[in-house]
């Protein structure tokens, strides 16, 4: 289990009797607007829970993601950065055509999904045998059940947990997904809104200063770049 996210259990507790009617389906429809909710903020945006890092090895010079992932945001060969391409890639015209397992420079090129409605990704440049694969990966939406709603047909990955930490925003994007259904949808963007805007601030305040991504100026720090000869 993921520490630290608001189990099934404990939403309905907080908050069900807000969301949904007191009726003989009010279990089911709490975990039906949760689910959509929890998978609405997983899409909305890149916050630290949203991704997790893994160390995967490539088979075969094929990278495949287990089930709770959706995509690759980064990855290192080993120790290296390298790029990521989407899997048009190798068909626009003028581009590389079809790229050869471990030729060329390194870098990961989505193939889509495969058989088992996987994501897998080509390897390309050259992989030693020994060779890793540190990737950030990106979650993709959980299956929630409630414990107290006799289901058989649950898949294996169901969990009682959500992705989101947050039960402040996934309240209100409860709030707003009932506006929206209700077509209240000025209620259902203000709900919606102040639920992304309070995981904007809560992610801020956590990461403090820290700079999301490398800014390279070869020249220093407050030098801005060249913008024409004269």
């Amino acid at each position: 289990m993921i520490p630290h996210m608001p189990t099934v259990t404990a939403l309905k507790t907080m908050f069900q009797a807000q969301i949904v009617e007191d009726d003989a389906n009010a279990d089911s429809e709490f975990l039906r607007i949760l689910t959509e909710a929890d998978m609405r903020l997983l899409l909305y945006g890149r916050w630290r829970w949203t991704r997790k890092r893994e160390v995967l090895t490539p088979v075969d010079g094929i990278i495949t993601l287990p089930r709770a992932y959706a995509s690759i945001l980064g990855a290192r060969v080993d120790k290296e950065a390298v790029d990521l391409r989407d899997e048009d890639y190798e068909y626009v015209p003028g581009g590389p055509g079809e790229v050869d397992l471990g030729n060329g420079y390194s870098r990961l090129i989505d193939q889509g999904l495969d058989d088992d409605d996987l994501r897998y990704y080509k390897v390309a440049g050259y992989l030693d045998t020994t060779d890793l694969v540190t990737a950030l990966l990106y979650y993709a939406p959980a299956t929630l059940y409630d414990p107290a709603i006799a289901d058989s047909s649950l898949p294996d990955d169901a969990v009682t947990f959500t992705l989101c930490p947050d039960a402040t925003a996934l309240k209100l994007m409860m709030l707003g997904i009932r506006c929206e259904e209700s077509k209240d949808l000025d209620s259902a963007r203000s709900y919606m809104a102040d639920a992304l805007r309070g995981l904007d601030a809560k992610e801020q305040s956590q990461r403090g200063n820290v700079q999301k991504t490398i800014q390279s100026r070869p020249m220093g720090r407050r030098i801005g770049r060249v913008r024409g000869w004269r």
